[in-house]
């Protein structure tokens, strides 16, 4: 893997540009993701993710539950009849909200499985990394370094590393941490050589988006070890997105 310039994911930039100062930008599938796609999987994290106690538990099983609705626009918040950033408890479990930005590992590895079924073989893989988390940093922890300059989206509101390898290393580059059986930081962008399909996963979100074919979008949505559903471009993934469960 080598680090290369922000240039080679201007075209992201280029296309969420159009969405920046409209309505819902911050919330709309498109102002995280090119829309330029034939379809969009929306991957819910795992709920609880990081407690002690056990692995996540799936938004579908939380809705259940709190007798609420799982559908494409759910918000933690609302599926679980709690406050704004709140906690909830199900079957007498304590649980937070999914982690936001980034992927789990498992969720990866399934989603790099699906991916490389879908994409042309031995092309390069490139990922992006925001340069805001603490730590991630060019030159540390066997983190490539040597391209300069970043990704700058939306004006500046965002800023990534950029990265070129194989599929492999997108799974574990060469930052993966091997005691812990995870990466330190899974992509925030990813996409392939010939931009067939985009990997998000926005620092504010606790989803992970996918575009790309129509096929690759019904694995992903019909795969059993990740919780999707499709979405739209014009899908909003705020706070205040979810609109059924008021």
């Amino acid at each position: 893997m080598d680090a290369v310039s922000g240039a080679e994911g201007q075209w992201i930039a280029d296309a969420l540009e159009r969405y920046i100062g409209k309505k819902g930008y911050f919330g709309a599938v498109a102002g995280v993701i090119p829309d330029t796609f034939e379809a969009y999987a929306r991957i819910f994290h795992p709920v609880d993710e990081m407690n002690a106690l056990g692995p996540g538990l799936r938004w579908a099983d939380l809705a259940r539950t709190k007798n609420t609705v799982f559908h494409p626009e759910a918000q933690f918040h609302r599926l679980a009849r709690t406050e704004l950033y709140g906690r909830a408890e199900i079957d007498g479990r304590d649980v937070g909200q999914a982690p936001s930005g980034e992927i789990v590992q498992r969720e990866l590895e399934l989603l790099a499985e699906i991916l490389a079924g879908h994409s042309m073989p031995s092309q390069d893989i490139f990922q992006a990394v925001w340069d805001g988390w603490g730590g991630f940093e060019p030159g540390r922890h066997n983190i490539p370094t040597g391209a300069g300059t970043t990704l700058t989206v939306a004006k500046g509101l965002r800023k990534y590393w950029v990265f070129r390898g194989s599929m492999a290393e997108f799974v574990r580059p060469p930052w993966f941490d091997a005691e812990w059986g995870r990466s330190e930081q899974t992509p925030n962008l990813a996409w392939p050589g010939d931009r067939s399909w985009c990997m998000a996963s926005e620092i504010d979100f606790d989803s992970t988006l996918v575009g790309g074919t129509a096929e690759l979008i019904a694995a992903v949505v019909h795969s059993s070890g990740l919780e999707a559903l499709e979405v739209t471009p014009s899908s909003n993934l705020s706070s205040e997105g979810d609109t059924i469960n008021v």
